[in-house]
């Protein structure tokens, strides 16, 4: 883990986790992962794109990075040694505390208590989320809409069965910490299926090299989350969108 490029910044449509930002044949700035263009009307400078970036929240600046390399890889080790002091669940929720910038979260369905760990992480940093519900767990979908002041950095995305077909609905479990730690495998965020992975009944894998963090971030996160943004195919960024002080 200690031998990364850290991360740069993060595409606003997708939250694509991105060491560089391409441009196209136009010379616009764009995400190689959702095909978003940046496009700014004005004499462009990078100093301007890089100042609406900043404004808008989207570099990962991680405050001394190697330090939170060997908090995160101590984690994982101890998660390694399979230790019935050391359960899954564990080394997750102290994974969600050590998170400096972001979690990005997606599962099949969600336990009420695991949203109730998002909604602590998010009171220190930004937690965004998809989850797919089935029929049994709509009684989910007011917690993620009408309680949005109890945790104002927590963003859920619901996809229901109910409005979709079952092979559109994602059943992918990932849970990616400051680009620099993945969790995935099997196991839904429920407490049951946690620790259900303690003994052998179901997988979760910790994922530590920062590459195939990305990597695994910007292939089952990103695509779902660019699907569901609000965002279409160019953000136009105005000068008055641009900070002048903040580049």
């Amino acid at each position: 883990m200690l031998y990364f490029q850290q991360p740069l910044a993060q595409c606003q449509k997708c939250l694509a986790i991105l060491p560089r930002m391409p441009r196209n044949q136009l010379r616009q700035i764009y995400c190689p992962v959702c095909r978003v263009q940046y496009a700014i009307f004005s004499n462009f400078q990078i100093e301007q794109f890089q100042s609406y970036f900043r404004n808008q929240g989207l570099y990962v600046e991680i405050n001394n990075p190697i330090e939170q390399c060997k908090q995160l890889a101590s984690i994982a080790n101890s998660m390694q040694q399979s230790s019935p002091d050391y359960p899954p669940i564990k080394g997750l929720l102290q994974a969600l505390n050590q998170a400096q910038c972001f979690v990005h979260v997606t599962s099949w369905g969600i336990s009420h208590q695991f949203l109730g760990y998002l909604k602590m992480a998010a009171q220190r940093v930004k937690v965004q989320g998809i989850v797919s519900l089935p029929p049994d767990q709509a009684w989910l979908l007011p917690e993620f809409e009408c309680y949005k002041n109890e945790a104002e950095n927590l963003q859920i995305k619901a996809i229901c069965a109910s409005s979709h077909r079952w092979d559109e609905l994602p059943h992918q479990k990932l849970v990616v910490i400051d680009g620099l730690m993945a969790f995935k495998g099997s196991a839904n965020l429920t407490q049951t299926a946690w620790r259900k992975a303690g003994i052998g009944y179901d997988e979760v894998e910790i994922v530590t090299d920062v590459e195939k963090v990305i990597d695994l971030h910007n292939r089952y996160f990103s695509p779902v989350w660019a699907d569901l943004s609000e965002y279409g195919d160019t953000i136009t960024i105005s000068e008055s969108m641009i900070d002048g002080s903040a580049a």
